[in-house]
């Protein structure tokens, strides 16, 4: 089924990462904060984590980059966590330019990007967790 769901929204991915990202900014409700939380991470972890491509890996965090200085402290922090999760379940490869990423736009995003390493290398269940 996560493969149908792929060959179905690859297409669209771009398109449907804005729209999701362009209601990051405005106010929510904390149920609808959730909802959409929950949307970016099975979005990236059924699209951009299997079928890593360099290109969609630069697309998406550009996009988030672009997005996230317009996002409240919790909202960024909040996909922050999401974005960790990314990168945690990531092969080595693609983690390694991810990581690139987001280190060339800390002078840029300094809480987000904290948030990231942080949520990244959590600790869960006694095992540390670290991608860097």
């Amino acid at each position: 089924m996560a493969h149908d769901l792929r060959t179905t929204i690859s297409p669209v991915y771009p398109e449907l990462l804005d729209r999701l990202l362009s209601l990051l900014p405005r106010s929510i409700s904390a149920p609808a904060l959730t909802a959409l939380l929950e949307t970016f991470s099975s979005l990236f972890r059924y699209l951009l984590i299997p079928g890593i491509d360099p290109k969609l890996l630069d697309q998406t965090w550009s996009k988030i980059c672009a997005v996230l200085p317009k996002c409240l402290g919790e909202i960024q922090r909040a996909l922050a966590e999401v974005w960790g999760g990314v990168l945690r379940r990531m092969k080595a490869g693609p983690r390694e330019k991810a990581a690139i990423l987001l280190a060339e736009n800390a002078g840029i995003l300094e809480d987000a990007t904290a948030w990231v390493v942080v949520f990244a290398c959590k600790v869960k269940f006694d095992h540390l967790f670290c991608c860097f």
